[in-house]
Formats: C-alpha cells, structure tokens, sequence
C-alpha cells in the first residue's frame, strides 16, 4: 500500500516538473537567474509568461519595425531579471504584456490608416485621371467644332463673291419701271408672323408674375369678410347643406367626365368642354343661389367672390395632390433603387393621407358655413325667392 502510494506521488511530481518545463517561453533546463527558475516554478508566473509570449509575437507580426521591437523586449529581458520577488516578476510580466497589446492596436491602426491613405489617394488618381480625359474630350470638340466653323465660312466665300459680282452687274434700281417694282413685291411671299393667342400670353403673364398672389390675397381678405357678415347674419353663403353640396359638386362632376372622355379616347377638345361645363355650371349655380338668398350689392358681390375663392383654392390643392401621386422623385445623390421606391411609397401614403384630411377640413369648413345644418330638396333650392333665408 505504501509503495504504491509513493509510485503515484512520483509520478505526479514528475508530471507537475514536465508541465513547468514546457508552460514557460524558454526552456527551464537553462534557467541561469531567479526571474526564469521561478517562472519555471510557479505555474501562475508561467501561465502570464506564456501570454506574454504570444503577445510578443503578435506585435511583431504587426509591426513595421520588428528590430526595434526585438530590441526593446531584450532591454525589457534585462529589467525583468533584477527582480528577486515574485511580487516583482508579476508586476513586470503584468506591465509587458499590457504594453505589448497597446503597441498592437497602435501598429493595427497605424496599418488600416496607411491602406485608407492609400485606397483614398489611388480613388483620387483615378478622378484626377477621369477630368483629364474629360477635358481632353471637351477640348478635341471644341476643336473639331471650330474647324466646322471655318471650313463652313472658306466654303461660304466663293458663293458671296459671285453674289456680289452678280449684283453689279445688274442694272441700277432707279431704270426699273414701277410696274416691276411692284410687280416684284407682289410676288414675293408674305412671311407669317407667328404669335400667341392673346388669351394665353394673358394667362402665362398672370402666373409668371406676383398678380396671382394679389389676387389669392385680395380673395381671402374678401372671404374673411364674407364669413364674419355670415356670422352676423348679414348675408348667407350658403343657404343648407344641399346649396353647399351643389355648388362643390358641380366642378368635380365635370372633372370626372372630362377623365372619363379622356379614358374612352374621346378628343381632348370634348373632356375640355365636359369640364369647362361642370365649373361654368358652379358658377352659374353660385350666382344663382347667392342672389337668390342675399340682398344688397355688397353682400351679393362678398358672397359671390368668397365662394368662388373657396373652391378654387380647395380644388387647385387638391389637383396638385393628386397630380404628385402620379409622379416619382428621382433619386437622390447615394440613394439605391430600392430606398428611392420605399421613400416613394411613403410620400405617396402621406399625399393621400393629406388630400384626405384636407377634404375632411373643407367639408367641416362648409358646414360651418352653412345657414340651416340640414339637407333640403333639389327643387327648394332652386326656387328663386329674394327674400334672405
């Protein structure tokens, strides 16, 4: 029993003696000082050695400079072997490996910032490159153009000198009898002059310059008078909400028979008389309905330009509205296909959910606006009776 309990502790002893040997960076059987015989012994201080180790020889992989490196660990050899503590050699090991793992982060980014450096000024040549053939290109047509232009003035030369011979040959103007002269000018063709129609010019003047703005200012000035004299029962915009209905439904029906006419490939002359009739029909009805519950000509002249103020600016934002739906922005500088169509389907979410909102305000709006919040008959409203409502 004796005798094997001492064979096992040999054997342990012999194995914990081959595991110090070989846990530290050197090899133990040379330990010449007290720093290596107790790194040899202590399995800590071999453990701390053997990271070490591998730090050493990660820093000089990384390294630009592994001499210098080689040569600051042998000066660091020689620190480490006056210790004769291990208190010491722990404090020494702990420093040096701390220092070799900053030296390796330091070397790392000093590499990924030469390689940025580098793919930066290679993306710099290739630009730099790209202009100068750019320019070159522009030049060469510069060039040619140029070219064109004096072949096309040597070419023309000769034609005016034999005009100009010709010329002089011809007899004097004052020999030609005045039944050529004018036998000449009738012949000659009339050139047409082209020019707008007055309308348009009228029209793109109109919004080329700040007269729409006056205007829009103007009206709403107006609208807001009209609706404080509503208020006060000075005048009536609108009588009930069948006046109101009318009167805002009558462009957006001649709009949707325009579209219509449109879709069945009618001419376009016919959609622009469908909705021409729809807002002539609104207006129509406007100043029908205005006179029919107003008296006065203020009053009349107030009601009839706020009215039209209001529609005109609802169906003006909401034609906008709805043209934007139709139309994708372009990508932005960056922007990939797929976020350019996500961004297109947002807006295009938030412009529906504007024109929605927008529509649900109007027709508050108009309901507030209205004299009587009830719905009467077609034929109530279209019975003229000059007695205000």
């Amino acid at each position: 029993m004796n005798r094997m309990m001492f064979r096992n502790a040999l054997a342990f002893t012999l194995a914990l003696v081959a595991c110090n040997s070989i846990a530290a960076s050197f090899d133990c059987s040379k330990a010449a000082n007290f720093a290596e015989s107790s790194i040899c012994n202590d399995g800590y201080l071999s453990g701390v050695d053997s990271i070490l180790a591998r730090s050493y020889q990660k820093a000089l992989a990384e390294t630009e400079h592994p001499d210098e490196l080689r040569q600051s660990q042998r000066e660091w050899l020689s620190v480490r072997d006056q210790c004769t503590t291990q208190k010491c050699l722990d404090q020494t090991l702990g420093a040096r490996v701390t220092f070799l793992d900053s030296y390796s982060r330091v070397e790392k980014s000093k590499a990924y910032a030469a390689e940025e450096k580098l793919r930066k000024d290679e993306y710099e040549a290739q630009r730099q490159a790209e202009d100068l053939a750019n320019s070159q290109r522009d030049q060469q047509y510069r060039i040619a153009q140029e070219q064109f232009r004096q072949q096309k003035q040597q070419s023309a030369q000769p034609h005016q000198v034999a005009q100009t011979q010709s010329q002089s040959v011809q007899p004097a103007p004052s020999s030609q009898s005045p039944a050529n002269v004018v036998s000449a000018q009738q012949v000659r063709p009339a050139q047409p002059v082209a020019g707008k129609p007055a309308v348009l010019r009228m029209w793109q003047a109109f919004w080329a310059g700040p007269t729409w703005k006056y205007t829009l200012l103007i009206g709403s000035l107006i609208t807001c008078l009209a609706i404080w004299r509503h208020h006060t029962e000075a005048a009536t915009i609108y009588t009930d909400y069948t006046d109101a209905a009318i009167t805002n439904a009558l462009p957006a029906i001649g709009a949707v028979a325009a579209l219509i006419l449109r879709w069945l490939e009618m001419p376009g002359l016919v959609s622009g008389i469908a909705l021409g009739t729809g807002i002539i029909l609104a207006i129509a009805y406007a100043v029908f309905a205005t006179f029919r519950t107003n008296q006065g000509a203020l009053s009349i002249t107030l009601v009839i330009v706020a009215k039209l103020t209001l529609i005109t600016v609802f169906y003006a934002l909401i034609g906008m509205l709805i043209a934007s739906l139709f139309s994708n922005s372009a990508r932005r500088k960056g922007e990939s296909q797929a976020r350019a169509a996500a961004r297109n389907s947002r807006e295009k979410k938030q412009t529906m959910a504007l024109i929605t909102g927008l529509s649900v305000a109007y027709t508050a709006f108009t309901a507030w606006v209205c004299r009587r919040p009830e719905f009467t008959s077609l034929s109530e409203c279209l019975e003229f009776d000059t007695a205000p409502a």
